[in-house]
């Protein structure tokens, strides 16, 4: 699971969304070292609601960094649960739902110059996580799209942005 990008979050006050969803993680990183896969999966997706809300509903006393953290994590750990469920394609559709999210935030015109950089690193994270499951799974349909699509905002470390 993804307990070591937890870390990465920074603090929360205790009355805000963002509070709320490292206390629901963390019940199901606890459930998850448990080898509890069924109650880990419920507790994630609790945290995906309340990462969903904190996304569409920014706080302004939460960073957009870490709007979108709770989002990305959310999905790879819901992703994971699917694989130890032996799920697959759910795995699949679930890395996939977060990757293509950052490809259209680098897109938007809409979005915060904040909320952009954001979701440049945060790619890294849903990028890496479908190249191991093409790896773990074989080819995948949505796998395979969302790696292409996601390609081309890849930015090679020391690389300049002009």
């Amino acid at each position: 699971m993804n307990q070591t990008n937890l870390h990465g979050i920074h603090n929360a006050p205790e009355n805000s969304l963002l509070h709320e969803w490292k206390r629901l993680t963390n019940e199901g990183l606890a459930a998850s070292r448990s080898h509890c896969v069924a109650h880990a999966m419920g507790w994630y997706l609790r945290a995906l609601q309340v990462a969903h809300r904190l996304l569409t509903n920014p706080d302004p006393d939460v960073m957009d960094e870490d709007r979108l953290a709770a989002y990305v994590i959310a999905h790879l750990n819901i992703a994971d649960c699917y694989s130890a469920m032996n799920e697959p394609s759910n795995a699949a559709e679930c890395l996939s739902c977060a990757h293509y999210k950052l490809v259209s935030l680098l897109q938007s015109q809409e979005a915060s110059p904040s909320l952009q950089i954001a979701a440049g690193r945060q790619l890294r994270h849903t990028y890496a996580a479908l190249e191991n499951h093409h790896t773990r799974h074989g080819e995948h349909q949505l796998v395979e799209k969302a790696l292409d699509a996601g390609r081309m905002h890849m930015v090679l470390p020391g690389a300049r942005l002009h």
